[in-house]
């Protein structure tokens, strides 16, 4: 049976008190009424960016992608929560899980496009290094500094998630640190892309065709939706006593267009200049290591010391062939020289 006028007008009724209940309850994580079928479509959205990472990680063999699939996976997981904490928006536990996953999803992809860039100063520049630091050590620095603020920012995160109101604030200065320490390295790291961009314009489009202007332009756009959302979070965090009266905390629309659309767009964008279609061939990745077993590892130390024991015998000998060709000129034979007449030493 079709619902009539009336029903129907109850049933919005209801869901709009819901809405009223759950907006003025002193547990309501949101200062707006959150929208449900926005969060659904960029859930979609992630979803599918997921999706592709994961099959073009397979089609091109490249291990160091699982970075990207991870972030987007991270992100996808996120937006579902925050699509179940739109239906009952005073269950904070749902709501804190997925914050804190898209707040540190930005890092994971910030990692992939750190692996990224120095498995390209390997493949493209035959130095193999760019300001003099070697590729493999390039990508290992930032990588670290990107742990080091993802900790940071996790840290913040987590005590900002459901605490007291100390503890809140604290957290949120934690977070802005960490998150104005992943600009710094960014900015850094752009210092090195400059220099490996100008580097290949001037001396290195012969090496290996023009392969890396698209992972070059895919960096800077990368990099610079990265920006966009910390600089969003910054301004959102800067003041903890302020920070859920801020206009951008107070409405829903910067969240969707200065956090979710800048870091879909990074996502999408190594979906159409992924760097397997580039990087192909010989040193298209670090040389791996070789890995030895006991056995091996024993042998090694064990030829090490011997070689060294016969680089002492052979320092010794030369030793004493060194005073043996000097013998005869420092000693005499007595019997000799009392033959010859001349005396000895201390006889007259």
């Amino acid at each position: 049976m079709r619902r009539t006028n009336a029903d129907q007008a109850a049933v919005l009724k209801a869901k709009t008190q819901r809405l009223i209940d759950h907006l003025s309850s002193e547990d309501a994580q949101y200062s707006y009424c959150a929208n449900g079928p926005a969060a659904v479509f960029f859930t979609v959205l992630f979803g599918l960016t997921w999706i592709a990472h994961f099959a073009q990680a397979i089609m091109y063999r490249k291990r160091f992608c699982w970075v990207i699939v991870v972030a987007t996976v991270w992100q996808c997981i996120g937006m579902i929560m925050r699509t179940y904490s739109t239906i009952d928006q005073t269950k904070s536990t749902t709501t804190a899980a997925g914050q804190l996953l898209i707040l540190l999803t930005p890092l994971w992809v910030n990692a992939f496009v750190y692996m990224i860039f120095g498995r390209m100063v390997y493949y493209f520049l035959p130095e193999k290094k760019v300001a003099g630091i070697r590729a493999e050590r390039l990508a290992q620095i930032f990588i670290w500094l990107d742990v080091s603020s993802f900790i940071v920012q996790a840290t913040g995160g987590v005590m900002d998630s459901d605490f007291s109101a100390k503890m809140t604030k604290i957290g949120l200065h934690i977070y802005t640190a960490g998150i104005a320490a992943q600009q710094f390295f960014i900015l850094c790291f752009c210092g090195l892309l400059f220099a490996f961009h100008r580097r290949m314009q001037e001396h290195g489009s012969i090496s290996r065709g023009s392969g890396w202007r698209p992972l070059v332009m895919a960096m800077w756009a990368t990099l610079t939706f990265i920006t966009i959302r910390i600089i969003y979070r910054l301004i959102e965090f800067a003041d903890a006593d302020k920070a859920g009266t801020s206009p951008l905390t107070l409405h829903e629309a910067p969240f969707y267009c200065l956090e979710l659309l800048p870091m879909l767009s990074a996502m999408v964008i190594w979906n159409i200049w992924h760097p397997g279609r580039y990087l192909q061939g010989d040193d298209c990745d670090f040389p791996k290591k070789v890995k030895l077993s006991r056995k091996e590892k024993k042998m090694i130390k064990q030829e090490a010391k011997d070689s060294k024991r016969r680089g002492r015998r052979r320092s010794s000998s030369r030793k004493g062939a060194r005073v043996s060709e000097y013998q005869p000129a420092n000693s005499f034979d007595e019997g000799a020289l009392e033959s010859q007449g001349y005396p000895l030493r201390g006889h007259r």
